[in-house]
């Protein structure tokens, strides 16, 4: 029995040794599968992580503290990328389409931005492509939810609410333009109003009554819209966590079709060159043969998809279940493994069962989902990759990843990729005829 496990892993280390011999049979195998995980991973998470914020450029031709206040407001939300530039490279950028749109804040938005009882909104004026009618939306919504803070910022402050209805009066005496009915109505009603917040405030200060009286202070403020309470609560969420997720167990398929490839044209030469002839002549059996072979196929497997895992943990921030990771790799092997075993007995030369073996498992994979991800295909698209060995293994890796699967959900696709792979390497080492070669 001893004997019988050394042959087979002497024949392992040999295939294993060969294949790390073919410089362009590495690259295939273990780095074009990462660079498949990055580019893809980028494009569908628009740059893996960064800020998804609309870029916009802000000039600030006021130029006051008020203003200034807004920009650092600009700057720090989330749905905004800020450029500070001037008016004229602002616009030359957002021509060029290298920003979505700029924000201009003209002379005398400080003063209107800070004078909240004065009558006069404060204007931006934004520039930007009339065909960006959803980002003209998005940008609108960004800066009115700004725009409220002001509010929230006085009515919340008793002080500032005293000194914009004293700036208020002031302005009303001085402005020719109100009609003297309503210069005597709100020369009337403002400074009342103020009176009654400093008494509000001065109370506040004793101790006595907060911020328009109540026992919760500003949570019982009349002028507050809503009264909101908070609580925390914990979402459990169904879905692949960044984009890498979707990509890394695409890119694990094709880094297994890169060894299936190699070790088949592998075996498929040394028929031709009659090594597996003088093999046949040692003390060892046809299945032991196949079996180191086999073996060395799934080793290569192993050690691609745990690079590619470790990768994927470490640097692109994706989290899986071990165990069922584990269980999910050990079925794909096993299942390609039979597929290698299979195309391998067919062919005679290297070019045809490269050629052979590319053709299959490239439609396997369009199919499959090692090209585009199972769950934005088409109905009809999903159920006839119900045929591919491709779709069962991103399958499996993706409830280990992110589809959250139970192990009885794990089973089904598990069960599937070791039968098919039982079936292929039975009729693989029955039609390779080792005493035919």
């Amino acid at each position: 029995m001893k004997s019988k496990i050394l042959a087979i892993t002497a024949i392992m280390h040999k295939d294993f040794k060969l294949l790390f011999k073919d410089k362009m049979a590495v690259f295939f195998t273990f780095f074009f599968p990462l660079i498949f995980a990055f580019f893809f991973g980028s494009i569908i998470g628009g740059g893996g992580g960064a800020s998804k914020g609309m870029k916009v450029a802000v000039t600030d031709l006021d130029n006051s503290s008020s203003s200034q206040v807004f920009v650092e407001q600009l700057k720090n939300s989330d749905a905004l990328r800020v450029t500070i530039t001037t008016e004229e490279k602002a616009r030359e950028l957002v021509r060029k389409g290298k920003l979505v749109a700029f924000i201009l804040l003209p002379k005398g938005f400080g003063e209107n931005y800070s004078s909240v009882f004065s009558g006069n909104v404060p204007e931006l004026k934004v520039g930007i492509d009339p065909s960006r009618k959803a980002e003209a939306g998005y940008l609108e919504g960004a800066l009115m939810k700004l725009g409220v803070k002001r509010f929230e910022s006085l009515f919340s402050d008793a002080n500032k609410m005293i000194s914009q209805l004293d700036l208020s009066v002031e302005k009303i005496k001085k402005d020719e333009n109100v009609p003297e009915a309503w210069k005597g109505l709100l020369s009337e009603f403002l400074p009342q109003m103020n009176q009654l917040i400093k008494k509000q405030a001065q109370d506040n200060e004793n101790g006595k009554t907060p911020m328009f009286g109540g026992a919760n202070g500003a949570d019982s403020n009349p002028m507050m819209p809503l009264k909101i309470s908070q609580q925390d609560v914990s979402v459990k969420r169904r879905g692949p966590k960044n984009a890498y997720s979707i990509t890394i167990p695409q890119a694990i398929i094709w880094a297994i079709m890169g060894v299936v490839i190699g070790f088949a044209v592998n075996i498929v030469q040394e028929k031709r060159l009659g090594t597996v002839n003088r093999l046949s002549l040692a003390p060892i059996s046809r299945l032991q043969i196949m079996s180191g072979k086999a073996l060395g196929c799934f080793t290569a497997q192993l050690a691609v998809t745990s690079l590619l895992l470790t990768i994927a943990y470490f640097m692109l921030g994706v989290n899986f279940d071990i165990a069922k990771v584990l269980l999910a790799v050990v079925a794909a092997g096993i299942c390609f493994v039979g597929i290698m075993m299979f195309f391998a007995s067919l062919a005679k030369t290297e070019r045809s069962v490269a050629g052979l073996t590319n053709a299959f498992l490239i439609i396997m994979g369009m199919i499959g989902g090692a090209m585009i991800p199972l769950f934005v295909m088409p109905g009809w698209m999903q159920s006839i990759s119900n045929i591919s060995p491709v779709k069962w293994s991103i399958l499996a890796l993706e409830g280990a990843i992110w589809r959250d699967f139970s192990y009885s959900e794990m089973l089904l696709p598990v069960l599937v990729l070791i039968s098919i792979g039982v079936v292929f390497f039975a009729l693989g080492t029955r039609l390779l005829k080792l005493e035919q070669i």
